[in-house]
């Protein structure tokens, strides 16, 4: 992990994670995706299944019989997680021991909607990436 980029301004998290794996996994990449949320994780494997008609990605959950077939992989334990091109956070904290959870992964992306509660939380995680050194990168994706 060289870099975090925090996608911020998202109308609705899930999907918004959704679309982000269309276009990494159009890129052959694969991704990892970490909340230690699980009904908001689950919200997000089940939305890939529905948020658009015609497309299809393979995704499984960590530990499951699937995992080493699919190229995109959920878990709320981020130590379960395999490493991949690109993990996608979806949670309100910073990943327990996270430099050493994130190092495996090329690509880091935060992703915060517009509730006041996830954007104070991410202000907090945004500080104690900055405070460590690595390289920060917001995008501001309000209409995405």
């Amino acid at each position: 992990m060289q870099q975090i980029d925090f996608h911020f301004n998202v109308a609705q998290r899930t999907l918004y994670a959704c679309c982000l794996i269309k276009t990494v996994r159009g890129m052959g990449l694969t991704v990892a995706v970490w909340g230690s949320n699980e009904i908001l994780l689950r919200r997000a494997y089940d939305d890939l299944w529905r948020f658009e008609d015609l497309a299809f990605i393979a995704h499984a959950w960590a530990g499951s019989a699937f995992e080493n077939e699919a190229p995109v992989v959920f878990s709320t334990d981020i130590t379960a997680l395999k490493p991949a091109d690109v993990i996608i956070l979806l949670d309100e904290a910073v990943p327990p021991d996270w430099q050493k959870t994130l190092a495996p992964f090329a690509r880091v992306v935060d992703i915060v909607s517009t509730n006041q509660t996830e954007l104070m939380n991410s202000r907090a995680r945004y500080k104690i990436y900055k405070a460590s050194g690595v390289t920060l990168k917001a995008y501001d994706r309000k209409g995405a």
